[in-house]
């Protein structure tokens, strides 16, 4: 499902993150490594204490704001696609690097649109499609068992946090 905005908390990201991390995308691309890019990079260092901000606002408005772990994968749209929210297909969405971010915890989408009187959804895993760019929320998945797509298989994964971390 495609999700909200989810804005970053107030005061615990530098304003100029996301134009670093723009910036050495670009550069990647620039070198004529679209690749390296996308599912064969790690996640950038400066990138890495927003995601995470991102991740455990997200965790926390879903329900759970200690998850056992949060990972994050470089990635393309369409890829993530696969892991987050499996079956939707976003035309262009190959050209288009992203941040998936997986965790694992107990989580209700109380926010999440759905018809009248139906349960909000709800599962142990939870999916965030994230702009690399912009940092903006794409897409957002819940479910009951892992991604059937795991992250690992579309990149090297930055693990985040855990519980007690």
């Amino acid at each position: 499902m495609h999700m909200p905005r989810i804005p970053a908390p107030a005061g615990r990201v530098p304003a100029t993150l996301a134009a670093a991390t723009a910036i050495i995308l670009a550069s990647v691309l620039a070198a004529g490594d679209r690749a390296a890019a996308t599912a064969g990079a790690p996640v950038p260092a400066a990138a890495i204490a927003r995601l995470t901000a991102m991740a455990r606002h997200a965790a926390a408005i879903n329900g759970d704001p200690a998850p056992a772990w949060i990972t994050a994968v470089l990635t393309t749209r369409a890829k993530a696609l696969t892991s987050a929210t499996p079956g939707d297909y976003i035309p262009g969405s190959g050209r288009v690097t992203v941040f998936l971010i997986t965790m694992c915890g107990h989580f209700t989408a109380t926010g999440a649109p759905r018809p009248p009187g139906a349960k909000a959804p709800s599962g142990r895993y939870l999916s965030l499609v994230i702009d690399a760019t912009t940092f903006q929320g794409l897409d957002f998945g819940i479910g009951p068992k892992p991604p059937p797509v795991p992250p690992a298989t579309l990149g090297p994964v930055t693990h985040l946090t855990s519980r007690g971390h």
